[in-house]
Protein backbone atom coordinates (compact mmCIF):
# COMPACT_ATOMS: atom_id res chain seq x y z
CA UNK A 1 0.00 0.00 0.00
CA UNK A 2 2.86 2.22 0.73
CA UNK A 3 4.39 1.81 -2.49
CA UNK A 4 1.08 2.73 -4.78
CA UNK A 5 1.02 5.83 -2.20
CA UNK A 6 4.74 6.72 -3.30
CA UNK A 7 3.82 5.63 -7.05
CA UNK A 8 0.76 7.93 -7.07
CA UNK A 9 2.61 11.06 -5.69
CA UNK A 10 5.72 10.52 -7.68
CA UNK A 11 3.45 10.48 -10.81
CA UNK A 12 1.79 13.86 -9.69
CA UNK A 13 4.93 15.44 -9.25
CA UNK A 14 5.64 14.45 -12.97
CA UNK A 15 2.31 15.92 -14.40
CA UNK A 16 2.87 19.36 -12.18
CA UNK A 17 5.09 20.37 -14.92
CA UNK A 18 3.04 19.86 -17.74
CA UNK A 19 0.22 21.30 -16.05
CA UNK A 20 2.28 24.57 -15.47
CA UNK A 21 3.23 24.34 -19.41
CA UNK A 22 -0.19 24.37 -20.39
CA UNK A 23 -0.25 28.27 -20.46
CA UNK A 24 3.25 28.26 -23.02
CA UNK A 25 1.84 25.93 -25.49
CA UNK A 26 1.92 28.33 -28.56
CA UNK A 27 -1.19 29.16 -31.08
CA UNK A 28 0.08 29.44 -34.35
CA UNK A 29 -1.51 31.30 -37.01
CA UNK A 30 -2.00 31.39 -40.54
CA UNK A 31 -0.89 33.14 -43.97
CA UNK A 32 -2.63 36.37 -44.04
CA UNK A 33 -4.26 38.10 -47.07
CA UNK A 34 -4.87 41.73 -47.88
CA UNK A 35 -6.59 43.07 -50.28
CA UNK A 36 -6.51 47.20 -51.14
CA UNK A 37 -9.09 48.57 -53.35
CA UNK A 38 -8.04 51.96 -54.89
CA UNK A 39 -10.56 54.87 -57.00
CA UNK A 40 -9.75 57.03 -59.11
CA UNK A 41 -11.69 59.66 -61.07
CA UNK A 42 -9.99 61.18 -63.65
CA UNK A 43 -11.63 64.48 -66.02
CA UNK A 44 -10.40 64.52 -69.42
CA UNK A 45 -10.55 67.43 -71.70
CA UNK A 46 -10.05 67.37 -75.26
CA UNK A 47 -9.69 70.28 -77.56
CA UNK A 48 -10.80 69.81 -81.60
CA UNK A 49 -9.39 72.27 -83.55
CA UNK A 50 -10.06 72.48 -87.82
CA UNK A 51 -9.72 75.00 -90.33
CA UNK A 52 -11.55 74.57 -93.48
CA UNK A 53 -10.53 76.54 -96.78
CA UNK A 54 -12.32 76.90 -100.03
CA UNK A 55 -10.97 77.33 -102.97
CA UNK A 56 -12.10 79.23 -106.48
CA UNK A 57 -10.36 79.08 -109.64
CA UNK A 58 -10.30 80.92 -112.45
CA UNK A 59 -9.09 81.22 -116.14
CA UNK A 60 -6.41 83.66 -116.70
CA UNK A 61 -3.16 85.02 -118.06
CA UNK A 62 -0.61 83.61 -115.84
CA UNK A 63 3.41 83.56 -115.49
CA UNK A 64 4.22 79.64 -115.85
CA UNK A 65 7.62 77.75 -116.98
CA UNK A 66 7.84 76.20 -120.39
CA UNK A 67 10.27 74.00 -122.03
CA UNK A 68 13.40 75.33 -123.77
CA UNK A 69 13.95 71.97 -126.13
CA UNK A 70 17.26 73.17 -126.96
CA UNK A 71 18.84 70.75 -129.38
CA UNK A 72 21.37 68.24 -128.43
CA UNK A 73 25.13 68.88 -129.94
CA UNK A 74 28.00 66.62 -130.34
CA UNK A 75 31.59 67.99 -129.41
CA UNK A 76 34.55 66.84 -130.88
CA UNK A 77 38.08 67.77 -130.05
CA UNK A 78 41.46 66.62 -132.11
CA UNK A 79 44.16 68.57 -130.24
CA UNK A 80 48.03 68.21 -129.95
CA UNK A 81 49.47 66.47 -126.93
CA UNK A 82 49.06 68.32 -124.24
CA UNK A 83 47.31 70.91 -125.89
CA UNK A 84 43.28 71.75 -125.59
CA UNK A 85 40.88 72.78 -128.04
CA UNK A 86 37.52 75.32 -127.70
CA UNK A 87 33.99 75.27 -128.39
CA UNK A 88 31.52 78.00 -127.97
CA UNK A 89 27.73 77.04 -127.15
CA UNK A 90 25.46 79.62 -126.77
CA UNK A 91 21.92 80.43 -125.54
CA UNK A 92 19.65 83.08 -125.45
CA UNK A 93 17.37 82.98 -122.29
CA UNK A 94 14.77 85.39 -120.43
CA UNK A 95 15.06 86.00 -117.25
CA UNK A 96 14.21 83.01 -114.86
CA UNK A 97 15.03 80.60 -117.26
CA UNK A 98 16.37 77.43 -115.91
CA UNK A 99 19.01 75.67 -117.67
CA UNK A 100 19.35 71.74 -117.03
CA UNK A 101 22.21 70.44 -119.04
CA UNK A 102 23.70 67.00 -118.98
CA UNK A 103 27.26 66.30 -120.54
CA UNK A 104 29.72 63.37 -120.90
CA UNK A 105 33.09 62.95 -122.12
CA UNK A 106 35.39 60.33 -123.06
CA UNK A 107 38.43 62.54 -121.60
CA UNK A 108 38.58 64.76 -118.29
CA UNK A 109 37.19 68.24 -120.06
CA UNK A 110 36.37 71.22 -118.62
CA UNK A 111 33.08 73.56 -118.99
CA UNK A 112 32.79 77.38 -118.32
CA UNK A 113 29.33 79.63 -118.49
CA UNK A 114 30.47 83.36 -119.42
CA UNK A 115 28.24 86.44 -119.77
CA UNK A 116 30.50 87.49 -122.91
CA UNK A 117 31.95 85.41 -125.94
CA UNK A 118 35.18 87.20 -125.79
CA UNK A 119 37.83 85.51 -123.39
CA UNK A 120 41.37 84.50 -123.71
CA UNK A 121 43.06 81.10 -123.24
CA UNK A 122 46.21 79.97 -121.27
CA UNK A 123 49.10 79.10 -123.73
CA UNK A 124 48.15 75.06 -123.74
CA UNK A 125 44.18 76.44 -124.79
CA UNK A 126 42.96 74.34 -121.96
CA UNK A 127 41.98 77.39 -119.54
CA UNK A 128 40.10 80.55 -119.76
CA UNK A 129 41.74 84.08 -118.67
CA UNK A 130 38.82 86.50 -119.04
CA UNK A 131 38.12 90.48 -118.20
CA UNK A 132 34.61 89.86 -116.54
CA UNK A 133 33.87 87.01 -113.82
CA UNK A 134 32.78 83.66 -114.75
CA UNK A 135 29.37 82.44 -113.96
CA UNK A 136 30.05 79.04 -113.89
CA UNK A 137 33.04 76.78 -113.67
CA UNK A 138 33.55 72.89 -113.67
CA UNK A 139 37.05 71.39 -114.34
CA UNK A 140 38.28 67.92 -115.37
CA UNK A 141 34.78 66.29 -115.77
CA UNK A 142 33.83 63.40 -117.60
CA UNK A 143 30.18 63.58 -116.39
CA UNK A 144 28.75 66.93 -115.37
CA UNK A 145 25.46 68.45 -115.08
CA UNK A 146 24.44 71.76 -115.28
CA UNK A 147 21.96 73.33 -113.41
CA UNK A 148 21.70 77.28 -113.41
CA UNK A 149 19.00 80.10 -113.39
CA UNK A 150 19.26 83.21 -115.94
CA UNK A 151 19.37 86.70 -113.82
CA UNK A 152 18.52 88.52 -116.55
CA UNK A 153 17.26 88.42 -120.79
CA UNK A 154 20.37 87.53 -122.95
CA UNK A 155 22.40 85.67 -124.89
CA UNK A 156 25.33 83.67 -122.55
CA UNK A 157 28.04 81.23 -123.83
CA UNK A 158 28.66 77.74 -122.62
CA UNK A 159 32.84 77.65 -123.42
CA UNK A 160 33.81 73.91 -123.68
CA UNK A 161 37.82 73.15 -123.08
CA UNK A 162 39.56 69.86 -123.52
CA UNK A 163 42.16 67.53 -124.84
CA UNK A 164 41.49 65.30 -128.19
CA UNK A 165 37.67 63.90 -126.77
CA UNK A 166 34.40 63.95 -128.00
CA UNK A 167 31.46 65.65 -125.50
CA UNK A 168 27.73 64.81 -125.86
CA UNK A 169 25.57 67.78 -124.22
CA UNK A 170 21.83 66.86 -123.85
CA UNK A 171 18.98 69.17 -122.34
CA UNK A 172 17.45 67.17 -119.12
CA UNK A 173 14.29 69.74 -118.84
CA UNK A 174 15.51 73.37 -119.92
CA UNK A 175 12.42 75.62 -119.05
CA UNK A 176 11.82 79.53 -119.34
CA UNK A 177 8.94 81.49 -118.02
CA UNK A 178 6.09 82.49 -120.38
CA UNK A 179 2.51 84.23 -120.63
CA UNK A 180 -0.11 81.40 -121.05
CA UNK A 181 -3.92 80.82 -120.56
CA UNK A 182 -3.93 78.81 -117.15
CA UNK A 183 -6.16 77.78 -114.56
CA UNK A 184 -5.64 79.72 -111.40
CA UNK A 185 -7.17 78.55 -108.49
CA UNK A 186 -6.95 80.64 -105.08
CA UNK A 187 -8.55 80.48 -101.57
CA UNK A 188 -11.99 82.17 -101.67
CA UNK A 189 -12.57 81.68 -98.01
CA UNK A 190 -11.45 79.93 -94.82
CA UNK A 191 -13.19 78.88 -91.65
CA UNK A 192 -11.88 78.06 -88.00
CA UNK A 193 -13.92 75.55 -85.82
CA UNK A 194 -12.67 75.26 -81.75
CA UNK A 195 -14.69 72.67 -79.95
CA UNK A 196 -13.94 71.36 -76.18
CA UNK A 197 -15.15 68.07 -75.06
CA UNK A 198 -15.07 66.52 -71.42
CA UNK A 199 -15.25 63.46 -69.80
CA UNK A 200 -15.21 61.73 -66.60
CA UNK A 201 -13.72 58.19 -66.20
CA UNK A 202 -14.03 56.20 -62.90
CA UNK A 203 -11.11 53.55 -62.40
CA UNK A 204 -11.20 51.14 -59.68
CA UNK A 205 -7.91 48.90 -58.94
CA UNK A 206 -8.23 45.85 -56.64
CA UNK A 207 -4.66 44.79 -55.32
CA UNK A 208 -4.38 41.26 -53.57
CA UNK A 209 -1.28 40.99 -51.07
CA UNK A 210 -0.94 37.54 -50.01
CA UNK A 211 1.61 37.44 -46.74
CA UNK A 212 3.37 34.64 -44.57
CA UNK A 213 3.59 35.75 -40.85
CA UNK A 214 5.93 33.51 -39.03
CA UNK A 215 4.76 31.17 -35.78
CA UNK A 216 3.50 33.63 -33.08
CA UNK A 217 3.64 31.74 -29.82
CA UNK A 218 1.78 33.26 -27.45
CA UNK A 219 -0.17 32.19 -24.03
CA UNK A 220 -3.88 30.26 -24.50
CA UNK A 221 -6.37 31.76 -22.64
CA UNK A 222 -8.52 29.15 -20.68
CA UNK A 223 -10.45 30.64 -18.11
CA UNK A 224 -9.93 29.00 -14.97
CA UNK A 225 -6.28 26.84 -16.17
CA UNK A 226 -4.68 28.88 -13.52
CA UNK A 227 -6.87 27.31 -10.90
CA UNK A 228 -6.69 24.29 -12.06
CA UNK A 229 -3.25 24.32 -11.98
CA UNK A 230 -3.25 25.80 -8.40
CA UNK A 231 -5.47 23.49 -7.35
CA UNK A 232 -3.28 20.85 -8.60
CA UNK A 233 -0.50 21.72 -7.01
CA UNK A 234 -1.89 21.96 -3.54
CA UNK A 235 -3.51 18.38 -3.90
CA UNK A 236 0.01 17.30 -4.74
CA UNK A 237 1.99 18.49 -1.19
CA UNK A 238 -0.80 17.54 0.86
CA UNK A 239 -0.51 14.49 -0.76
CA UNK A 240 3.50 14.37 -0.04
CA UNK A 241 2.98 15.93 3.61
CA UNK A 242 0.89 13.05 4.22
CA UNK A 243 2.82 10.27 2.84
CA UNK A 244 5.83 12.10 5.21
CA UNK A 245 3.82 11.56 8.12
CA UNK A 246 2.55 8.48 7.37
CA UNK A 247 5.88 7.63 7.62
CA UNK A 248 7.70 8.90 10.29
CA UNK A 249 4.10 7.76 12.46
CA UNK A 250 5.72 3.42 11.01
Amino acid sequence: MEHKRTSLFVALLLLSPLTLALPLIPNLSPAATTTYTVSEERTVTDTSFGTQIYYGSTTETALIQAPIDLPAKVVGFVAPKGKCSQYTYPVTVTSGSNLNLEMTSTYPANIYLLPTYAYQTSPDGCELTVPVPVLLFQANFTAYTLHWTAPETGTFYIILTGPTTIIMLTDEGSSQPVNELANITYAASTQTSLQDYESTTLSTVTYTTTSNQPFDIQPQTIPGLEALTVLGLIVCLSIGMFAVAHRRRS
